[in-house]
């Protein structure tokens, strides 16, 4: 976890590459349409009302002694003045979404901020402020995180600088290693697929092997993955459930996704999970799901030669690709907030379940 706020002094001059920032008249009527309060969290006005206005004080009485340490409110005060400078004030909620991470429950709203007639034809311009929280079991504010959004209605595919509003955690227990993953074709062979482009596959090793010695190589069983529990990366509502499809004997490679489910996270981000033992799906379309909920069970079906889990992150049910870091992780056995882990390191939940930074990502104001 990092120990300090992040604040970033220059604002990016040009839309980056696979990302489009919409603002003023050509922004999307829903931003329009914001919510002038939560519906979800008393707490997320208060503390939305805070930053837009720079009267901080009952905001900093909320936090713990954690967070007071590592955010001095000198900090605190140049964010936000920063925060009202770039973007104006808060006139409203788009979207907003409640996650239960562990004893930590995650607040997180896109906000829209108006700046008067900042536009070329005079209209105020609409920009969307990603504030996500999380507060303790008496209400008292743990983490802090304020930053520059998109309007994900406008990305381009490949959205390689999209930084996702939802937590992705690593959807099993237990170190995992990732047989797929990174930013290359080298790296990962999903890379040339439009809708599976930033996509992880991760399989289980122990001792350097993936399957038992001794055990026979062509029986699912070998395999340390195959029925360890898969698990709901971040919270949301699932969206599609695919089971009945035979498991593949090892080696033999089957066609297509297999087993799995897709699942809605809110803020236009879903993410497939795919590959799941027949029988094992323990979700219906329409279930609420949690972070690190068992859905399913790992497995070897369809487009698999070995019990693996392959997860990706789409704009829509099948949309464009988006990158998925994972939070709150274990990357070769060191901590880290957020981390795009590739091919080869071993990746595990830091318990219980609760960001690098992202190069000339969207503004940063507050992390910590």
């Amino acid at each position: 976890m990092r120990a300090f706020a992040s604040l970033l002094s220059m604002l990016l001059a040009t839309p980056l590459s696979g990302c489009v920032v919409m603002r003023g008249p050509v922004a999307p009527q829903r931003a329009r349409n914001a919510a002038p309060a939560s519906g979800l969290m008393g707490e997320a006005d208060e503390i939305i009302a805070a930053l837009g206005s720079g009267q901080l004080d009952r905001m900093v009485d909320r936090m713990t002694p954690r967070l007071r340490e590592h955010l001095p409110v000198t900090t605190l005060h140049a964010a936000t003045e920063q925060l009202r400078e770039a973007y104006g004030t808060p006139k409203g909620i788009m979207e907003e979404q409640l996650q239960k991470e562990g004893a930590l429950t995650w607040y997180s709203a896109l906000v829209v901020y108006s700046a008067p007639k900042r536009a070329s034809n005079g209209r105020d311009v609409l920009t969307p402020v990603l504030v996500q929280f999380a507060l303790t079991p008496d209400r008292r504010m743990e983490r802090l995180l304020v930053r520059e959004h998109w309007y994900i209605e406008d990305l381009r595919a490949p959205a390689e600088r999209y930084v996702p509003v939802t937590r992705f955690h690593v959807p099993a227990s237990g170190a995992w290693t990732l047989s797929a993953g990174g930013p290359t074709r080298e790296l990962n062979a999903h890379h040339g697929s439009e809708s599976q482009r930033f996509a992880y596959d991760l399989v289980l090793v122990r001792d350097g092997k993936f399957r038992r010695p001794g055990d026979d190589p062509n029986t699912n069983e070998a395999y340390y993955g195959y029925g360890q529990p898969l698990r709901a990366p971040a919270s949301g509502t699932v969206l599609r459930v695919v089971d009945g499809i035979p498991d593949n004997l090892p080696p033999t490679r089957g066609k297509a996704g297999g087993n799995g489910l897709v699942i809605d996270h809110g803020f236009g981000e879903v993410s497939s999970m795919w590959h799941a033992r027949p029988g094992s799906l323990r979700v219906s379309v329409g279930d609420r799901v949690e972070a690190g909920q068992t859905v399913a069970e790992v497995g070897n079906s369809s487009r698999s030669t070995g019990a693996h889990i392959h997860i990706h992150v789409t704009h829509g049910d099948g949309g464009i690709a988006l990158p998925a870091p994972l939070v709150d992780v274990a990357v070769d056995g060191q901590g880290q907030d957020h981390a795009l882990p590739i091919k080869g390191q071993r990746v595990e939940a830091l318990a219980p379940l609760s960001a690098p930074e992202i190069t000339a990502g969207p503004r940063i104001f507050l992390d910590v």
